[in-house]
C-alpha cells in the first residue's frame, strides 16, 4: 500500500470513529420495520440494499447478494473486517479513488445544513475482483436515510448495482447530485465527464429513443438524420458514459439523473 493510500485509509477510519449521533434504543426499534422492508426488496431486486449505521460504525443490513454476484456462495467464505475485505477486492487503481471519494463526501455531508442532508445523492463506480479473478464494474448510490435529533447523519442507504460483468479499463466516475435541483456538487472539477452537460441534447434524445426500444434505423427515421449519424451518436454516448453497451449506458444515465 502506498503512502497516499495509507493516509486515505487512516482518514477513512478516523471519519468513522469520530462520527457519533444522539440516538437511543427506541430509535433503533422504530427503524426496524423499514430495514426489514429494505431487506425484502434486496431479496427480489437485481441489486443490493445496505443500511450502514454511522453512529455504531456497523451494518444494520448487509445483503449477501453482493458476494454472490462475485461468485462467493458461502457467506462465510469472505471473513474478517468488512472494510478491509472489501478494499482488498477493489482494483488497485480504483482504491485510491474510492477512499478519496468517500472521505470528501463525508466532509461534504458533515458541512451541509441538517435540512439539506437528505437532498443529496453520492454516486460512484469502481471495479471489484470476483472469485474467478475477473474485475466487475459496480455502481454505488449513497443517500442519508435517517438523521438524529440534532440533524446529524445517522443511517445511510447504499444501493449497489452491477454495470459490467467484465469491466473495461476505464477511469471510474463520481457525482454528488442534488436530487431536487439535479445540480452537481463537489466533484465538478474532476473532468468533462462530471460537468452538467455529460451528454448533448441530441445524445439524450437518442438515448431516450433507445430506451423505448427503437433501433438505429427507426431513430434515423424519427429524427430525420442518417443511420450513420445515429450510430456515431451511440458510440459517443458509450464513450462519455464509459460503458460497454447501451443497456449499461441507460442504467448509468438513469442513476445519475440525465435520463
Amino acid at each position: 500500500m502506498s503512502k497516499s493510500i495509507n493516509h486515505l485509509v487512516a482518514r477513512h477510519r478516523q471519519n468513522a470513529q469520530e462520527h457519533s449521533c444522539q440516538v437511543t434504543n427506541e430509535d433503533y426499534l422504530k427503524v426496524e420495520p423499514e430495514i426489514k422492508l429494505l431487506e425484502r426488496l434486496s431479496d427480489i431486486e437485481n441489486c443490493t440494499y445496505t443500511v450502514f449505521d454511522l453512529h455504531k460504525n456497523i451494518y444494520l443490513l448487509k445483503s449477501s447478494r453482493f458476494k454472490r454476484m462475485l461468485g462467493y456462495n458461502d457467506p462465510n467464505e469472505l471473513g474478517g473486517d468488512d472494510f478491509e475485505v472489501f478494499h482488498s477486492m477493489i482494483h488497485p487503481v480504483d482504491l485510491n479513488f474510492v477512499l478519496e471519494t468517500e472521505n470528501e463526501a463525508h466532509e461534504f455531508y458533515r458541512n451541509l445544513p441538517a435540512s439539506e442532508k437528505k437532498e443529496f445523492k453520492l454516486i460512484y463506480d469502481f471495479r471489484v475482483k470476483n472469485k474467478a479473478g475477473i474485475y466487475m464494474r459496480f455502481i454505488h448510490q449513497f443517500v442519508v436515510l435517517k438523521q438524529d435529533i440534532a440533524g446529524k447523519s445517522w443511517l445511510a442507504l447504499i444501493v449497489t448495482e452491477l454495470l459490467s460483468e467484465r469491466a473495461a479499463d476505464e477511469k471510474p466516475q463520481r457525482r454528488m447530485i442534488n436530487m431536487k435541483t439535479r445540480k452537481l456538487h463537489l466533484f465538478t472539477h474532476d473532468d468533462g465527464f462530471n460537468s452538467g452537460n455529460l451528454l448533448t441534447k441530441r445524445e439524450r434524445e437518442i438515448l431516450r429513443l433507445i430506451s423505448q426500444g427503437l433501433d438505429s434505423e427507426e431513430i434515423s427515421s424519427r429524427l430525420f438524420i442518417s443511420v450513420n449519424t445515429v450510430n456515431n451518436h451511440r458510440q459517443k454516448i458509450l464513450s462519455k458514459t464509459r460503458t460497454a453497451n447501451t443497456t449499461q449506458a441507460l442504467l448509468y444515465a438513469r442513476r445519475i439523473g440525465i435520463l
